[in-house]
């Protein structure tokens, strides 16, 4: 029998994580620096930063200095505590014998191999509009939204379960490609109804004509 998990610890645990992740954001520039580093010397720089394991190599194989060990040790202490509260909440989960699908999408992310090299983080995230081009962004935007991101589904499962959206940029053109299709559909019938006003000879050419009488015939 499982030993029920105390639900104050879990959110304690949270939110030094989430103090810590402060800490690390405000590294952020520190951070891209030395993943640059890192993929020239693992001669990566034609590919983006697409998995956890990928920092976890250039930390282990391809550091020149401590300040980017550090900074990639802090990255990886953050994913690492952010999995014990995973492990914590899904204890408690499985002993329920409930379906989460926020857990779920959770543990996905942070796996170690998982490809977030789609994953954006939005508003009220900065992380991404803190990358100085749309090179950075295609380069860093997946590892820098990792953490926001799984943050948000641990955050959601506390205030009762909600899956957060985790938008990338192939659902954001999607989006905005049924809002255009959506536009012009209701174009399309606006123009049919006024198509359709007009033969009715309520419109057009026919707009305060009399209606014809046959010669011959006055109105006495």
């Amino acid at each position: 029998m499982s030993t029920p998990v105390d639900m104050t610890d879990v959110k304690e645990q949270l939110h030094s994580t989430e103090e810590k992740y402060k800490r690390f954001k405000q590294q952020q520039f520190i951070f891209i620096t030395a993943l640059e580093r890192s993929r020239e010397h693992a001669r990566d720089k034609t590919e983006p930063v697409s998995t956890v394991t990928q920092v976890q190599k250039y930390m282990n194989q391809h550091c020149s200095n401590a300040t980017d060990r550090r900074i990639f040790s802090l990255f990886l202490e953050i994913i690492s505590d952010l999995g014990v509260v995973l492990k914590l909440l899904q204890s408690s989960w499985s002993s329920q014998n409930t379906f989460c699908k926020t857990l779920e999408t959770c543990k996905e992310l942070l796996s170690p191999s998982n490809n977030i090299n789609e994953l954006r983080a939005h508003y009220p995230h900065s992380e991404i509009n803190r990358l100085s081009c749309d090179e950075a962004k295609n380069f860093y935007g997946g590892i820098v939204s990792l953490i926001p991101l799984a943050l948000d589904h641990l955050t959601a499962y506390f205030k009762g379960g909600a899956q957060p959206v985790t938008p990338t940029v192939t659902e954001t053109s999607t989006q905005q490609t049924e809002a255009k299709s959506i536009g012009m559909s209701a174009d399309l019938d606006k123009a049919t109804s006024n198509n359709s006003t007009s033969k009715k000879g309520t419109g057009g050419w026919h707009a305060g004509k009399p209606a014809w009488k046959p010669p011959g015939q006055t109105r006495h």
